[in-house]
């Protein structure tokens, strides 16, 4: 028990010697000593604390107040209320409000030492469950990513070094690659982590209330305005703000955003001051927003605050050899979330996933297996079952797609056929850019720009 920590708080200075150096011999733990409420506070705001032995009558913050702290700021905390004859109906509100036990001074050595005994072996359940819980969490959270490719373990990798600081993220790839499962990793994996991720998914929020639903506004703030409403970003205080599709905001909130990068202050509509807000800011798009920066439509410099450190989802189609595995994930999960038996893939069939388009990436894939639970009966899925039906692929990408403008699904159409066109180009050509340029018609540094632009790997193609 050599690690525990004792803090004991009396305004009876006699007292708080004599325990200090009778729990110290008994229990060879360290024992901390406060003569008031306000100085444990400070001295739990520095040092960790398992037990706290707290008097229930002080001045300036009695026993209850300070347990009702304590267990704010720390619900695993054990705190063992010491009470006088007198007291008892105050010692009774205490149980209630969350301590422990009791212990009726003037203190019997015995029975103190079995109750301190017995609080720290529960603390030290409560945190060993606490830490259990929270890698079970951790597990799930990434489980949900699935890949073994190359591309995939360097993301893995990245999520842990992100997740050990507090700099903000930005995460860039297509639509459907896992951009918010990989936000929810690192943050669960941060210090933060035991506090709930607060995501914000900016196209969905119109124009006229996003600035207001991100800084929070004040009563009278506008009509309709009839109480004060607390911001996104400040019920993420102390914890992690994600951002999705942050390429989306309009410059007005943009500059207002800036001002929370640089600043770390919020300021709700209707309000004259700004106020501190502890909140790590993880950002996701799917645009080109050093495009949007030269068309005037996203800030440069809150661009450079955002993109401290980067992290980049690899299409599907870069990672193709992952597809078996994803499909073997999705098959199995989704008959536990709707209690049906798991479906089974054909071999020509995964053959076929692994070599046609996808543009809507992973959510394609998912909800295209989603669709096969809906529609198809057998258990195994054949050519015939996709020949036969072949809407649920269709269906599959519109769930994903019609939800954005159409200038933005055509650039994304000609984007995927192109990505369609140069893989099947460089397999064919096995790799030699010289010969897919004469194939293609297209001068071979004119080729070498395209590849480049959409990240193939020609490495990969080669034998």
């Amino acid at each position: 028990m050599g690690e525990d920590t004792i803090l004991v708080v009396d305004d009876e200075t006699d007292l708080l010697i004599g325990l200090e150096r009778t729990l110290t011999m008994e229990f060879d733990c360290r024992v901390m000593t406060a003569e008031n409420g306000r100085r444990a506070l400070e001295i739990m705001a520095e040092h960790s604390i398992d037990l706290v032995l707290a008097d229930v009558l002080m001045p300036e913050m009695d026993g209850l107040a300070l347990l009702e702290h304590v267990k704010r700021l720390d619900p695993a905390i054990t705190v063992v209320i010491m009470t006088a004859y007198g007291t008892i109906e105050k010692a009774v509100e205490a149980i209630k409000k969350g301590a422990y036990d009791l212990i009726q001074k003037p203190l019997d050595e015995e029975r103190l030492f079995h109750l301190l005994k017995k609080g720290l072996e529960r603390n030290r359940l409560v945190r060993e469950n606490t830490r259990l819980t929270e890698e079970i969490g951790r597990k799930e959270t990434l489980g949900r990513m699935v890949g073994r490719s190359r591309s995939m373990r360097a993301v893995f990798e990245k999520i842990h070094m992100l997740a050990q600081s507090d700099a903000t993220v930005l995460i860039r790839g297509e639509t459907g690659t896992g951009k918010e499962l990989a936000a929810r990793a690192i943050h669960r994996f941060s210090r933060r982590g035991r506090r709930s991720l607060t995501t914000v998914n900016c196209p969905a929020l119109p124009e006229s209330i996003l600035e207001s639903e991100l800084f929070g506004y004040r009563k009278g703030a506008f009509t309709h305005a009839v109480a004060d409403h607390t911001g996104m970003f400040d019920q993420a205080d102390k914890s992690t703000i994600f951002l999705d599709e942050i390429g989306d905001l309009t410059l007005p909130v943009q500059t207002k955003l800036l001002r929370v990068l640089q600043d770390k202050e919020v300021r709700p509509l209707g309000s004259s001051r700004s106020h501190q807000v502890d909140a790590r800011i993880i950002a996701a798009t799917n645009q080109d927003l050093e495009q949007r920066i030269e068309h005037g439509q996203f800030r440069e410099d809150l661009f450079y605050r955002l993109n401290v450190a980067t992290l980049d989802m690899p299409s599907l189609d870069a990672i193709r050899e992952d597809i078996p595995l994803l499909v073997d994930h999705f098959l199995n999960r989704i008959a536990r979330e709707q209690d049906k038996a798991v479906k089974s893939v054909a071999p020509e069939v995964l053959n076929h996933l692994m070599s046609r388009n996808w543009p809507g990436n992973i959510r394609q894939l998912e909800n295209l297996i989603r669709g096969w639970y809906a529609v198809l009966p057998d258990p195994v899925i054949t050519t015939r079952h996709l020949a036969a039906d072949s809407r649920i692929e269709e269906t599959a990408v519109c769930v994903v797609d019609l939800e954005r403008p159409y200038l933005e699904l055509k650039d994304r159409a000609i984007e995927a056929f192109t990505r369609d066109y140069l893989n099947q180009l460089l397999r064919k050509t096995r790799g030699n850019v010289s010969a897919a340029a004469q194939l293609s018609g297209m001068k071979r540094q004119s080729l070498q720009k395209i590849i480049k632009r959409y990240g193939i790997d020609v490495q990969r193609l080669r034998p």
